[in-house]
């Protein structure tokens, strides 16, 4: 009795003292609020002697240093008759220098607890180096000297090519790796820098030479073709003093022109069927040449893509996976590059599923070509990408990487200042507009590599296009 008289009277004093909630009206949405405006940190922008070209954001939150050095040379400059030489450049770069073997090397840069790294993709190759502040002399140091001064030392050059012959030859083992390999032979052909194993291929990477690295780095590794970008705490006079002096023994050079060729039509769908017996699954790849990162039709297309494949609510991944059960996950993609990058649509299949779930690729790419998106999966996708927008610039590391698009693919500086504006201001007519330019796939190549005794009457039965047989790079078997 005690318990209900206080629990009753704190209700009756709390009905009093709570304002009585405001009315709303629930017969219709509530009109979303626009994009907000991002204020990105200024890019500060200086030029070494040597010619270096240096940008520079302070980020002064904490006492930490990111540098990316971006080189415009990646595979799409490796000689078509050496797929892997960029990438094993990239690989030997930081293996020795000229006072520095790798294991000092490495021993220095762990000793201050910083960061050097160094890759290549397919439209750059990059030496990467994270810092705290009070340390950067000591990582710069390091840091200069890998990019000045390497030697390519050919023990360790062995070592790393014999690593890489033993990845190819993991490679031919797994139909993921089977299926990206002969994909991109299939769309571009070897004819093109595409269409090879960036990675190289076992004749590439056997024949290949320490003086061929030292060739690529001496044609390209200038400071006349490479970007520098600094994010930290730190001011560009400061940074421009210290990089002037790590630097000044890296000089210019003639950089030949490359121009990436257009690459091979597709006319028509063909399916291209790589034998891998036994295996639980089927690799999937469905797609052709689409566009290159310079496209006008970028911001259409990404958000298109979202809603199609792109996210794991996207319509192929809620059929295949959700409806069917036919895959633990599917997805689509635009690889925007430099050149006429692919479209792909990919998954691992379930084998006995394998006809079905090209059936049902292929009837989203085509339900979005003909009917777009709606507005409300129009204003979901929108919802996402402006929500997430700003975790990309938590970091300086993450600052650095986006900071390294605008200098790869030429985006004007105030790219991402103006980023949620022009994703905003995507109409459903711009994207029913642009799935219908780069969603035909009349003209699209499905690759599936799997067990073809048992995927392949099905696949013809569903009468998808002309049939094909190919080895595992891709290459026709008569």
């Amino acid at each position: 009795m005690i318990r209900y008289f206080i629990l009753t009277s704190c209700m009756i004093m709390l009905s009093q003292t709570t304002p009585r909630a405001v009315a709303q009206d629930r017969t219709s949405v509530p009109a979303g609020k626009a994009a907000p405006v991002v204020e990105v940190p200024k890019i500060q922008k200086t030029t070494l002697a040597n010619g270096l070209s240096v940008w520079l954001v302070e980020h002064h939150e904490l006492p930490l240093i990111a540098m990316n050095l971006v080189i415009q040379a990646g595979s799409d400059h490796d000689p078509l008759n050496q797929p892997g030489l960029a990438s094993m450049t990239a690989d030997v770069l930081d293996e020795g220098t000229k006072t520095r073997d790798a294991i000092r090397i490495s021993d220095e840069i762990e000793g201050i607890g910083a960061d050097l790294g160094v890759s290549s993709g397919t439209d750059g190759s990059f030496v990467t180096l994270r810092s705290l502040t009070k340390h950067l002399d000591v990582a710069l140091e390091v840091f200069a000297d890998v990019i000045v001064n390497p030697v390519f030392p050919q023990t360790e050059f062995d070592r790393l090519k014999d690593q890489q012959l033993t990845s190819l030859m993991q490679q031919k083992d797994r139909p993921t790796s089977i299926a990206n390999n002969a994909y991109a032979n299939i769309l571009y052909s070897t004819d093109h820098p595409y269409g090879t194993n960036s990675s190289g291929t076992p004749a590439s990477i056997g024949s290949m030479t320490r003086e061929d690295l030292v060739k690529f780095y001496d044609t390209y590794y200038r400071p006349n073709n490479a970007t520098l970008i600094v994010v930290g705490d730190i001011s560009l006079t400061a940074i421009a003093a210290k990089l002037d002096k790590a630097l000044s023994g890296w000089t210019p050079g003639e950089v030949p022109p490359l121009t990436i060729p257009a690459p091979p039509a597709i006319t028509a769908r063909r399916v291209y069927l790589i034998d891998k017996p036994g295996a639980a699954q089927s690799e999937v790849r469905i797609g052709y040449p689409a566009l290159a990162r310079s496209t006008p039709d970028f911001f259409p297309v990404y958000v298109m893509n979202r809603m199609l494949g792109g996210q794991f609510t996207s319509r192929i991944n809620l059929n295949l996976r959700e409806k069917h059960g036919f895959t633990y996950g599917a997805r689509s993609s635009f690889d925007f590059r430099k050149g006429v990058g692919p479209f792909t649509a990919s998954s691992g299949i379930v084998t006995d599923k394998t006809d079905s779930a090209l059936v049902e690729f292929l009837y989203e790419i085509d339900n979005m070509r003909e009917k777009g998106m709606t507005e409300e999966e129009l204003a979901y996708v929108k919802k996402g990408l402006i929500g997430n927008f700003a975790l990309n610039f938590e970091t300086p590391a993450q600052l650095a990487g986006m900071m390294q698009n605008i200098i790869l693919y030429g985006l004007p500086d105030d790219y991402y200042s103006t980023y949620l504006q022009n994703i905003e201001s995507v109409t459903t007519g711009d994207v029913l507009r642009v799935s219908k330019k780069y969603l035909d796939s009349s003209k699209m190549a499905v690759v599936v590599v799997g067990d073809l005794a048992t995927i392949r009457p099905g696949i013809e039965s569903a009468a998808l296009g002309e049939i094909s047989l190919a080895d595992t790079d891709g290459n026709p078997v008569p």
